[in-house]
């Protein structure tokens, strides 16, 4: 399994603090299951804005081989975006596209601030991969209209499956699994107080997809 949304690179952005914890996130992970992480901190955020030497420089210091490479998680501001001269995208899709992992401000999601960008971002070569939908509290419906439209992908949490089954995030990320609406998901980890979440996360995930849910821990897309 590949875990392609984290922030578990220390002093880059609102992840660990200090080596020791950054280590114990990627070991317990390892022991989860994953064999892979690519680490996502935070890019064009109002309050994080790490350069690729940045972080290529916390990924050496860690050593691990179960990082093998980096990306980031675009707050999405098509015009820095497009700026970037290399923006280590998680994939390349057959028409060329890159897919970059974006996130959208939680609060400010109206329908054509939504399409303006996923359409811009279109135009310009990529395809975004949309963070942590389940924080939205937008309808499936307004999901799959856009997947009509656009090319996009979705990406679920999976701490929101640690929660009681009466929770609406868990329970919209189960319906658009059932519906096909989700193409990946990560654990977003920001810290070591996280892991009981994520290992009970792993565990429901397992045993409620049992031979599918290997699918949704891919760093490669098709559209």
């Amino acid at each position: 399994m590949i875990d392609i949304h984290s922030h578990l690179l220390h002093g880059i952005d609102d992840g660990p603090d200090n080596i020791d914890d950054s280590l114990e996130i990627i070991r317990h992970l390892s022991s989860f299951g994953f064999t892979q992480l690519i680490p996502t901190p935070h890019k064009f955020h109002i309050l994080f804005d790490p350069t690729p030497a940045e972080v290529n420089a916390k990924v050496m210091e860690l050593k691990r081989s179960i990082i093998k490479r980096f990306s980031f998680e675009y707050f999405c501001n098509v015009p820095q975006i497009k700026k970037v001269e290399d923006h280590y995208e998680l994939s390349v899709i057959k028409d060329g596209k890159k897919v970059i992992l974006v996130e959208f401000p939680a609060m400010v999601l109206r329908k054509d601030f939504v399409e303006d960008k996923i359409s811009a971002l279109n135009q310009a070569g990529f395809v975004p991969l949309i963070a942590h939908i389940e924080r939205y509290g937008k309808s499936d419906e307004f999901w799959a209209e856009l997947k009509g439209k656009y090319q996009l992908y979705l990406q679920g949490g999976i701490k929101a499956f640690a929660r009681p089954f009466y929770d609406n995030s868990k329970k919209q990320l189960m319906r658009m699994i059932r519906a096909g609406l989700i193409d990946n998901l990560a654990t977003d980890i920001h810290s070591v107080s996280q892991l009981p979440k994520v290992e009970k996360a792993i565990d429901f995930i397992m045993k409620e997809y049992r031979g599918e849910y290997k699918k949704f821990f891919a760093d490669s897309f098709e559209h």
